[in-house]
């Protein structure tokens, strides 16, 4: 396809020119409150820019097949003057401050563009703040920091005179952590998009068939500075590592990752909004984008080890992967997913997510890095060349890691970050649930953001009277030669607690910790419901002096149940229950408090332990 606009295409050896083509949305006034079908419109859009209606944050259908106009949109925002076909206006008015997400993505099925402007494009004075083209296939998706109170425009449009049909635009609020929704001050890199997916077969592990992909990911810097993207030997770039989930029957799980690729050179795109280019692929612009490709992240030579990289920070070796053996053939260092984890005859029902992050200094010491993980939904296809086809749908969820995914797929969820002073963040998922036959299931997931401490253990306390059964841990293998032992926690549910443990970094520094880019899951039943408790998870790594081994986050953890001896259930043991065992010596039922049938001698003496008055 053509277009007037232009973007450089990237290899890892030579940049060239390639035209814009595909589709295009135009942003003009957008709003939170929900309107209805404007004069012409189809399906919430309007057909007049003047008469355009409210869009929501959420989804908003339209449909452009009866549409005859066009949109003239000029130049600016990086983007050269073009024309929107068949064009589609609604309005939306940010009710604050934040970076938000304009989206076509898996919800169209022809060639859209996007453009977000300042008024109507006819309009004396309208400026253009941002375009996009085919950010995922021929939809389109854009990013950009707006002013709260402000209102802006938005069309949906054609990249061609026959592009048209039904869609969705949906609109996201990005206020993740560290820089927010609107960037940090200092260089501020996110992940702006997740536009493809790769696969390259599978090879049998250890009797397992392992398959192997790669996603693609478009960087975006939404702060106040360039960020440095210098090749190696060079450490001053991004590390990007991949993570596969499952949701299944109530539980996210992570069931992949990959080694991170490390960036080389930074193009000027303008996905997130308007890019002050910088005049060199060693820097990343203000407010620019950089595509990498599903194909150029999953090149296993640019693919380095989690091993050397500090999350915290954000600093690894320029020259990196030194000492590691050479990548197995097909599924080295890629995003590998072990084949049971995906069949759909075994998977009824799962929905699946991919994530991507950006770990990088300069972002680091900004304090900027708790923002910079986004995640994309997919659906599993049909097996062919090894591997399931898999298809990624919806729009990227910028500024969010897939644990924040998971309220909405389970509403009981709750999510708590957990902060560990001069290192990095984690972030605790959990929620229960009645299991209908006298017991309770207690579900906990732990994400490691981008601590380099790491963690070594997680522990949630169990009162007296409760009982503990189906206690079970999860965690991801490290593959293609990461030293790290895989050998699962235990777990024990004895001194008042369940708690699952990794070795001690003192024992082996290379033990299966929690370590950054990863999820790690543990569940147990009891016999008593809910209440808030707090649980501990454990450090690996050692600190600074004075620095804490472990951290508290509340969650959802037993009650105490009845108290052995209480027969009349008054929450005391006395002389009631005393004259209620010797009323029933040798006979089953009352004051047989250790079930064996009988009330008797054994019984009398732990009713007389727990004597409270």
């Amino acid at each position: 396809m053509q277009s007037t606009n232009s973007l450089t295409f990237r290899s890892s050896t030579v940049l060239s020119t390639l035209a814009l083509g595909g589709a295009a949305i135009l942003l003009g006034q957008v709003s939170a409150r929900a309107g209805g079908k404007g004069d012409g419109g189809v399906a919430g859009g309007s057909t007049s820019c003047a008469t355009a209606v409210d869009a929501v944050v959420g989804d908003n259908t339209f449909d452009t097949t009866s549409a005859t106009a066009s949109a003239s949109i000029p130049t600016g925002g990086n983007c050269s003057a073009h024309t929107i076909y068949k064009a589609n206006y609604f309005t939306f008015t940010p009710v604050a401050d934040a970076s938000y997400t304009f989206s076509t993505c898996g919800a169209a099925a022809w060639d859209t563009r996007i453009a977000i402007m300042t008024a109507c494009p006819d309009s004396s004075g309208a400026a253009l703040i941002a375009c996009n083209d085919d950010a995922c296939d021929l939809q389109s998706q854009i990013s950009a920091a707006l002013v709260g109170g402000t209102t802006y425009r938005i069309v949906v449009g054609g990249y061609g005179s026959s592009n048209a049909g039904p869609g969705t635009l949906t609109i996201t609020e990005g206020s993740g952590g560290g820089g927010g929704g609107g960037g940090g001050v200092g260089a501020d890199v996110i992940v702006g998009a997740i536009p493809d997916i790769a696969k390259y077969g599978s090879v049998v592990v250890g009797g397992q068939t392992i398959m192997a992909y790669a996603i693609g990911t478009t960087s975006c810097n939404i702060g106040t500075s360039q960020l440095e993207w210098f090749a190696q030997p060079d450490n001053r770039h991004p590390f990007i590592p991949q993570n596969m989930y499952r949701h299944k029957n109530g539980r996210l799980e992570q069931i992949g990752q990959s080694w991170g690729k490390h960036g080389f050179t930074a193009l000027q795109g303008t996905l997130c909004g308007a890019c002050q280019a910088s005049s060199t692929g060693n820097y990343l612009g203000i407010g620019c984008s950089d595509p990498y490709s599903a194909s150029l992240n999953g090149g296993q030579s640019g693919l380095g080890t989690r091993k050397e990289v500090n999350a915290a920070t954000g600093i690894f070796p320029g020259t990196y992967n030194s000492g590691m053996p050479t990548a197995p053939a097909t599924i080295g260092r890629r995003l590998q997913v072990n084949a049971n984890d995906l069949n759909p005859t075994l998977n009824t029902g799962a929905n699946y997510l991919v994530e991507a992050q950006y770990i990088h200094a300069q972002d680091a010491a900004g304090g900027n890095d708790n923002n910079n993980a986004s995640w994309r939904a997919l659906t599993v296809g049909t097996l062919s060349s090894g591997a399931y086809t898999l298809t990624l749908t919806g729009a990227t969820v910028q500024q969010r890691t897939a644990i924040e995914a998971w309220p909405t797929y389970n509403s009981a969820v709750t999510l708590a970050n957990v902060d560990v002073e001069g290192d990095g963040r984690f972030i605790v998922g959990n929620y229960a649930k009645d299991n209908g036959n006298g017991t309770w299931r207690y579900e906990y997931a732990v994400f490691n953001m981008n601590s380099d401490r790491s963690g070594r253990s997680f522990s949630v306390p169990v009162p007296a009277g409760a009982t503990i059964t189906n206690a079970g841990f999860r965690d991801v293998d490290y593959h293609s030669g990461d030293p790290y032992d895989l050998t699962d926690w235990s777990i024990s549910t004895s001194g008042g607690s369940v708690t699952w443990t990794g070795g001690t970094y003192a024992t082996n520094p290379n033990g299966n910790a929690l370590r950054f880019a990863t999820m790690y899951n543990f569940w147990f039943d009891a016999t008593t419901p809910p209440q808030d408790v707090s649980a501990t998870l454990g450090l690996f790594k050692p600190g600074a002096a004075g620095a804490p081994n472990a951290m508290a986050v509340t969650v959802k953890g037993p009650t105490g149940g009845s108290v052995p001896g209480d027969l009349n259930g008054d929450g005391a043991v006395n002389a009631a229950d005393l004259s209620a065992l010797l009323g029933n010596w040798g006979g089953s039922g009352t004051g047989d408090i250790n079930g064996d049938g009988t009330a008797d001698a054994a019984d009398l003496s732990l009713l007389l332990a727990a004597w409270t008055n």
